[in-house]
């Protein structure tokens, strides 16, 4: 079984040989839209300013480029997939694609929930979905519409093994949404967009890191294959033992427990580790991932080490026995 065909095995809910590592065992595709940015103003294709930040780069805080929500079809322009060069960023892909690794899309970085709230700004946008449904349904279905489009593209110039998708509808505390906000504006067209991946032959995975709550189980009534990065906590292990090996993660990791901890010791690195496959993976249905340790300090940069290590370590043996 090569790295790809172990990948697989744990996406479709299965029991590999070993843990398979995110994204260390995959070969990466993004879709070009996702970072494309002005490199002098930091403005992208749908018109937001992205500035630095200790954390990365985020929306430039009051700029706001959508002020009304019924003005959506006014001011945001959806870029021309035909035009993007879907040729020459394959081309680069498969340069350094290595046969033996798994092939995954991402489709976009922000998407239903995220584009919105980054053209209006958190209140805005969060109003709008309480106060406004009906016009924030019809944006996202447009921007259902886009993502949708783009798979085509996606399937014809590189037909990956797998697409995800997905947004941050949740915080650690939980979902920003109601269960009625879900299904009134976002729900069918979640699993509009996992419909189109499943039909190019590719698995769906849904991107959502925080504590996710009861939008985990809605996650796969969509359709989802993988749901990638629900927060660990006692919610999600009781949907682990009740969805079993329906419910594939990627992650697994306790990002804000004692591992990640300012100068923790590479013991309790370690064992944080084995707890995340021990807890999530024993059974398969696990892809690990530590959700991407923020920071360049030495202390984060060792963390990211032994994370890695102990998760490729560890994650070999767990199955042996």
């Amino acid at each position: 079984m090569n790295s790809r065909e172990n990948y697989l095995t744990a996406a479709r809910g299965g029991k590999p040989e070993w843990v398979p590592v995110y994204p260390d065992e995959a070969n990466m595709y993004l879709a070009g839209y996702c970072f494309s940015q002005d490199p002098e103003t930091g403005i992208d294709v749908f018109g937001i300013r992205w500035v630095p930040n200790e954390n990365g780069f985020m929306p430039e805080p009051g700029r706001f480029v959508l002020k009304d929500i019924h003005d959506w079809r006014k001011v945001v322009k959806f870029p021309d997939l035909s035009a993007m060069d879907w040729e020459g960023s394959a081309a680069r892909f498969r340069e350094t694609r290595d046969p033996e690794k798994v092939d995954i899309c991402i489709l976009n970085t922000m998407g239903l929930f995220l584009l919105p709230v980054n053209l209006m700004g958190w209140i805005e946008a969060l109003c709008a979905i309480v106060e406004e449904p009906e016009e924030m349904e019809a944006f996202v279905s447009a921007i259902a519409d886009f993502l949708i489009e783009a798979v085509g593209y996606v399937d014809k110039y590189i037909h990956p093994d797998i697409v995800f998708t997905g947004d941050d509808f949740a915080a650690a505390a939980g979902p920003f949404i109601s269960k009625e906000s879900w299904d009134t504006v976002y729900k069918k067209h979640i699993t509009r967009i996992n419909d189109a991946i499943h039909a190019i032959g590719a698995l769906a995975e849904f991107h959502c890191c925080g504590n996710c709550g009861f939008l985990t189980a809605e996650f796969l009534e969509c359709g989802s294959d993988i749901v990638q990065l629900p927060e660990p906590q006692p919610e999600l292990e009781a949907d682990k033992a009740r969805f079993g090996s329906r419910l594939v993660i990627t992650g697994g990791w306790n990002r804000h427990g004692p591992g990640n901890k300012p100068y923790a010791s590479e013991d309790v690195v370690r064992e944080s580790v084995r707890v995340a496959l021990d807890t999530y993976g024993k059974d398969g249905a696990l892809i690990f991932w530590d959700g991407g340790i923020v920071g360049n300090s030495e202390d984060a940069q060792r963390k990211m080490a032994w994370v890695v290590d102990e998760a490729k370590k560890y994650g070999h043996e767990i199955y042996k026995n």
